[in-house]
């Protein structure tokens, strides 16, 4: 009997992806790594301990997230260094070329010079951590190939029961469920200033999960495509598990209500792991 991965068994249990994506960042910190990825980034063997403190210590920072990434044919290559900071109207990336990894120790991040972003998309491939992240990421990224699109691999993007998971910087979106026939849509929305399919979106990873949800949610009650359409004013908390989450839309102020709430479904949140109970979030 076939063994049933993570992935399929949150389609099947109708799994919401609204708000599910990584939360409050803004800063990203690429670090290319061809070598073989740990199930956790920190204990790859590639980096000595004096570099594996430095990237502990950086990740201190509030609303900063480690990525490591790869790519084929570049196995020899001088490893590359990017920090995309993504807040702001006018997203910055520094690039740096790395003699070795213990370049790194000692860099002061903020006085680094930096360039106007230009996209970078991020598919995770990280088998080592889950294999439906190995297989699925896989496919969508051997089909974004054609794209024309600075794509990379990269390790877990959390959620491996989303796979394929992918991130579109610097505009920090997230998305789930991918497959190689999405791509090329997607590409095109992407590239046109659009969400894309608002159903493979799991959210905007600058903001909190309940306001992720919110403006999933709102695109869909007002038809919203544009990604610079909505402006978010404030959340406010109305109780442990409920939200009144406050957006601008053009000239008008837009309110979402919602709540998490149970939906009485059960799935794995890994492959091989046990059961558990879906909270998905809800308007109203």
């Amino acid at each position: 009997m076939a063994v049933r991965q993570c992935s399929e068994a949150s389609i099947e249990a109708g799994e919401s992806l609204a708000g599910t994506a990584v939360e409050s960042v803004d800063r990203w910190l690429l670090l290319e790594v061809t070598e073989p990825w740990a199930p956790k980034a920190l204990q790859t063997q590639a980096f000595p301990e004096t570099v594996r403190l430095q990237l502990g210590r950086w990740l201190e920072a509030p609303r900063t997230r480690l990525q490591l990434i790869r790519r084929p044919g570049r196995s020899g290559r001088r490893p590359l260094f990017m920090m995309l900071s993504t807040a702001g109207d006018r997203p910055q990336t520094t690039k740096l070329e790395l003699g070795g990894y213990e370049e790194l120790v000692g860099l002061e991040l903020d006085t680094l010079s930096a360039a106007p972003s230009e996209p970078i998309c991020l598919v995770c491939v990280h088998g080592r951590r889950d294999r439906c992240c190995g297989v699925l990421g896989g496919q969508v990224f051997r089909a974004l190939q054609s794209q024309s699109v600075d794509t990379w691999q990269t390790s877990h993007l959390g959620g491996h029961r989303f796979a394929a998971c992918a991130l579109w910087l610097p505009d920090g979106l997230m998305y789930g469920r991918l497959r190689a026939e999405h791509v090329g849509a997607w590409v095109a929305a992407r590239r046109s200033g659009a969400v894309g399919e608002l159903d493979l979106f799991r959210g905007r990873c600058a903001y909190d999960r309940p306001t992720q949800a919110a403006e999933i949610l709102l695109r869909k009650r007002l038809g919203l495509q544009e990604a610079d359409a909505i402006e978010w004013l404030g959340t406010a908390a109305t109780s442990e598990s409920s939200w009144e989450v406050r957006f601008r839309v053009g000239s008008k102020a837009q309110v979402v209500p919602l709540r998490l709430q149970r939906t009485g479904a059960n799935r794995p949140a890994s492959c091989g792991g046990e059961p558990e109970a879906i909270a998905s979030f809800v308007e109203g």
